[in-house]
């Protein structure tokens, strides 16, 4: 064992300052699980956590950059002037990394995740129970919660939590991110598996501010909370798990702006400065000779007459500095090139207005930069959609829905991200009733295609029933029908 910590710890003394950089990559599962089972025994929860993966000075650099009251410009240093007080120079942020981190949201998930049964019609009624139970528990909400925190801060995190309450089991998701008082510590195996998952965080207790350290595994939930310098497990919050996965799904990304930021502090900058500009011409200001100076009117006195007393008196105003075609267009320069690097379609109001009337395939096509961010993010989101609907059925048939296990283990459920832009509805029904009318698509393939229902199934077996009753009524004589 001494021996395998060891060889860990060369790994990280290796690395270097790239370590943080890197994720943390255990190579046998099985040694991992038996050091840490070791670790804690000993209640060696800082040697837990020197393990793990540590990313919060990337974390920490991208809230930075989210937050415009942290941006660079905000040092900008004030003017001393003579005999007065300094002139306070004009700092002015942008919140262009919210706007593109939304834009990004909007584009993957701006409609709600679209859910569809696999399995035969046998297994409706757990089909339809796991709708409801994520309807239930804002699903669609909560992901969007979780992207955009992660866009913001290139990671985060989202922990099913399961409790009791009257007795009665519940489930409640929870978000963390280091930006809501959260540290989060992932460790995984060279195959990218979650091998254990480590939260740090602080809670008033009394009038004392204590640390605490939840370690997640498969089997187990620990609580650690430090007291006077020493790590003990909180035995009331350290239980069994039971549902036999890690019931968290972490996220990793880019930042959303990634590639962007020197040029928004060079906006910034530029829009401070011209600002600056504007302030000292703001109020008017006269270029006069001596003796003009001395013949000027009183100033409490409304009215008055300037005197030039020979032809060199002078008494103008002077004109501000207009701004300069190089700097409009390096502004012009800016917002475009902040826009693309970061594949960021222009959502403007004078950008959009022009689009009102197309479709919403074409729109798709005009907002090309946006769908190639948003396929670059399924790579992502998609398989953590996927691990989070994983978990909810371990919850449902391990925790709170226990009667209805056999049907739910059973259940097989496909998602797919919905476009951004809804076409018309209309024009798609038309397309699709065209196509089932020239029989070159069967009822079956229309249902699902419209997605009119949550229970395709149940809705073709409907149209069959009443095509068939129609079909046969159409068969009586109409004799019989008129004695009947």
């Amino acid at each position: 064992m001494n021996r395998l910590l060891e060889k860990v710890a060369k790994v990280f003394s290796k690395s270097g300052s790239s370590a943080v950089t890197a994720q943390t990559i255990v190579m046998n599962p099985e040694n991992i699980n038996e050091m840490l089972a070791q670790l804690i025994q000993e209640r060696n929860v800082s040697k837990i956590q020197s393990l793990m993966q540590n990313r919060d000075a990337i974390v920490d650099e991208a809230i930075k950059e989210y937050n415009p009251d942290k941006h660079e410009v905000m040092s900008r240093r004030d003017k001393d002037r003579d005999g007065k007080k300094p002139y306070i120079s004009e700092k002015l942020p942008r919140s262009r990394q919210r706007y593109i981190n939304e834009v990004e949201l909007f584009f993957l998930l701006g409609n709600k995740v679209k859910w569809e049964k696999a399995t035969d019609k046998s297994n409706d009624d757990a089909f339809a129970l796991y709708r409801e139970y994520i309807d239930d528990m804002r699903f669609d909400t909560y992901l969007r919660q979780l992207k955009r925190l992660a866009g913001a801060e290139t990671e985060a995190a989202i922990y099913f939590r399961c409790y009791e309450q009257d007795g009665q089991p519940y489930m409640t998701p929870l978000i963390l991110a280091r930006s809501l008082g959260y540290t989060l510590r992932p460790l995984f195996d060279r195959f990218g598996h979650m091998v254990v998952f480590g939260c740090g965080f602080y809670t008033l207790e009394g009038n004392k501010t204590v640390e605490n350290f939840e370690l997640h595994t498969p089997q187990m939930i620990y609580l650690f909370k430090k007291i006077g310098g020493a790590w003990v497990i909180d035995p009331q919050q350290t239980y069994t798990n039971k549902t036999g996965k890690i019931n968290i799904v972490y996220v990793q990304q880019p930042k959303a702006w990634e590639g962007s930021q020197s040029r928004c502090n060079r906006e910034e900058k530029i829009d401070s400065g011209i600002a600056d500009t504007n302030n000292y011409f703001a109020d008017p200001i006269a270029v006069a000779t001596a003796d003009v100076l001395q013949s000027l009117p009183d100033p409490d006195i409304p009215g008055g007459v300037i005197q030039k007393n020979n032809k060199d008196s002078v008494f103008e105003y002077a004109n501000p500095p207009m701004a300069s075609e190089s700097q409009k267009n390096e502004r012009e320069a800016l917002n475009t090139s902040i826009l693309f690097d970061s594949f960021t379609p222009d959502m403007s109001f004078e950008a959009m207005k022009g689009l009102g009337t197309l479709s919403g395939d074409a729109i798709e096509r005009a907002m090309a930069l946006g769908q190639m961010k948003r396929q670059n993010r399924m790579e992502i989101y998609d398989i953590a959609v996927d691990r989070m609907k994983n978990i909810i059925l371990a919850i449902m048939m391990n925790v709170t829905h226990i009667g209805m296990a056999d049907k739910l283990r059973t259940l097989k459920v496909k998602h797919e991200f919905s476009q951004p832009f809804s076409d018309d509805r209309f024009k798609l029904w038309d397309a699709v009733g065209n196509a089932v009318s020239s029989g070159i698509m069967s009822k079956e393939t229309a249902v699902k295609m419209l997605a009119v229902t949550d229970n395709p199934n149940e809705e073709i077996s409907r149209i069959t029933q009443e095509s068939t009753a129609q079909s046969t009524a159409q068969n009586i004589p109409q004799n019989i029908v008129e004695n009947f």
